[in-house]
Parts: structure tokens; C-alpha cells; sequence
């Protein structure tokens, strides 16, 4: 009974369980058996922390708070060279191997100070990107940032409501580097399907693609 009390005493402490390079400065902590952040192999010294030994409290609130500043300027750094939604800003952060408690601080400091605003990213991209990009690629790359499906939904609406022809023009200029020189109307079958395909990858929909090529046929015709 006293062998099992003091294994749950420490299970419920930080018991360091293991230590693992991450560069020839910085080593990852592994507290209970996962990872739990990294430090300089120096603060490794400093906090007496090695294999097998038991954070106490107050030194891993201490490493916490060190750690919590180190990555709220990290990000606010990263954030001077690119744009970020919170969730790609979060996944940085967790990369660098800051706790889970540092990494929320940060994305915090960086939300109130308006640093990331992940409905402003939304909207510069879909302005940003629709010129060349379509609307499936636009909101695929979206949903991979992290952006939420309705912020995604509202940006794109609110830009194609005011250019509901973007697609269309997109598709003309891929039809045209297409052709080669052609007509539309003296594509094959074959080849027309070929250029279909090419744009139905790009993401276009078939509906913008048959309006696209029904246009070049109407200016021929005029």
C-alpha cells in the first residue's frame, strides 16, 4: 500500500522521465512519460532537473512563466515576418516544443493585441487569392489554417456577391493558354475533355466551365 501511495504522489508531481536533444543546445523534458517542453541545456542545470528526479510546484510554475514569455515573443516575432490564423501560429508554438499553458498565453496576447485575427486573414486572403485562385482552392486552403467553415463561408460570399464573374474570367484565361492559338469550336471531343478535366482539378465547377466555354463560342459566333 505504501509502494502504491508513493508512486501516485508522484505520478501526480513531475516526475521527469526522460530528457532528449532537440539541438545541440536545447533538450526536450519529458514529464510522466511525455513530452512537456524544452529548455536550454544550461536551465536544465539551473533547475537541477535530470532523468528520474520530481519537479516540485513552484520551480515547474517558474519554468511555466519563463517559458510563457519566451513564447508570447516568438510569436509576436514570427508574426513580423508572415501573416497567421491562430490555429497555424498555435502549431509553430507547440513545434518549438513551448507547453501547451505557454502556447494559450501567447495566442491570447497576440488575439487582444490584434497581432492574429483570424477573421481579417480570412478576408485578405479571399481578396488576395481570388484573382488567380478558384473558390474550392480558396476555401480548402482556408479550412487547412484552421479558419472556421462559416467565418470561410461569409468571406467568400461576401467577395463573390461583388464579383460573381471572378470564376468565369479565371477559366477564360486558363481556356485560352489552352488552346493554343485554336478556336474552341475546332477542339476534338478528346480534347476539349482534357481541358476540362485540367480545370475541374484546379477546382472550378462544371457549371462555370460550360458557361466559360459557351462564352467563347458566343463570341466566335458575333
Amino acid at each position: 500500500m505504501a509502494f502504491t501511495a508513493l508512486i501516485m504522489v508522484i505520478w501526480m508531481d513531475y516526475l521527469v522521465t526522460d530528457i532528449k536533444d532537440i539541438t545541440s543546445k536545447r533538450r526536450l523534458v519529458y514529464i510522466n512519460y511525455e513530452p512537456a517542453f524544452g529548455l536550454y541545456a544550461g536551465e536544465l542545470i539551473a533547475y537541477d532537473i535530470s532523468i528520474d528526479k520530481v519537479i516540485p510546484q513552484n520551480e515547474y510554475d517558474e519554468i511555466i512563466k519563463v517559458l510563457t514569455k519566451r513564447a508570447t515573443l516568438r510569436g509576436v516575432n514570427l508574426i513580423k515576418d508572415k501573416d497567421y490564423t491562430e490555429y497555424e501560429l498555435r502549431q509553430k508554438l507547440l513545434k518549438s516544443h513551448y507547453p501547451t499553458e505557454a502556447v494559450d498565453s501567447a495566442i491570447i496576447y497576440a488575439i487582444n493585441n490584434k497581432f492574429i485575427d483570424d477573421r481579417r486573414y480570412a478576408f485578405n486572403y479571399v481578396s488576395f487569392k481570388a484573382e488567380n485562385k478558384s473558390r474550392k482552392y480558396i476555401e480548402n486552403r482556408l479550412k487547412i489554417k484552421g479558419i472556421n467553415v462559416s467565418l470561410i463561408e461569409t468571406a467568400c460570399e461576401e467577395y463573390y456577391c461583388d464579383n460573381d464573374n471572378a470564376e468565369i474570367i479565371q477559366i477564360e484565361k486558363h481556356i485560352k493558354k489552352k488552346l493554343s492559338g485554336k478556336n474552341v469550336s475546332e477542339l476534338t471531343y478528346e480534347e476539349k475533355q482534357k481541358i476540362y478535366s485540367y480545370l475541374y482539378r484546379k477546382g472550378y465547377t462544371f457549371d462555370g466551365i460550360n458557361k466559360a466555354f459557351n462564352e467563347f463560342l458566343d463570341n466566335i459566333d458575333n
